[in-house]
């Protein structure tokens, strides 16, 4: 019984990866064009290093979690860790190496933002990496257990 409750959270948690991975994707694509109006709208804490910074650990944890319970106990595949561990990898180069990442000015243009560094591009394809690496992982496990048992 706690075998199946551990997987049933290992699936829901790769359910929960992908769909943040994807609004990640979706975040990270769209904030050079919409950062200037996020303040007015109340949102400004979106474009906040230490939410960013959240998500960035909140996604490490869960893929510890559901890429070692899917390799571990059911698929025992790596291609779906390596596509996780370069989404984030990307991701972290996005953000902590591209210059003045955090420190643009409120002034500054979405044309300058953008022709400032092309490391921004990095974070959602990382983010899409990521979200199809949870996809596929939870697909394998799923299939794994369904020939394993009929549970």
């Amino acid at each position: 019984m706690l075998s199946k409750t551990k997987h049933n959270l290992a699936l829901n948690l790769d359910l929960i990866g992908f769909s943040a991975s994807t609004l990640c994707a979706i975040h990270c694509a769209l904030m050079p064009f919409v950062f200037l109006i996020l303040p007015l709208i109340g949102l400004g804490f979106v474009k906040n290093s230490l939410f960013e910074f959240s998500f960035i650990l909140i996604s490490l944890v869960i893929g510890l979690y559901t890429f070692r319970h899917g390799y571990l106990r059911h698929h025992k595949k790596l291609y779906p860790v390596f596509m996780f561990i370069t989404g984030l990898s990307l991701i972290i180069i996005s953000h902590f190496f591209s210059s003045d990442h955090y420190h643009h000015h409120e002034t500054e243009t979405i044309n300058e933002y953008v022709k400032s560094d092309y490391l921004w591009i990095l974070a959602p394809i990382g983010a899409l990496l990521i979200a199809v690496s949870h996809f596929i992982n939870r697909k394998l496990s799923k299939s794994f257990n369904k020939m394993k048992c009929s549970c």
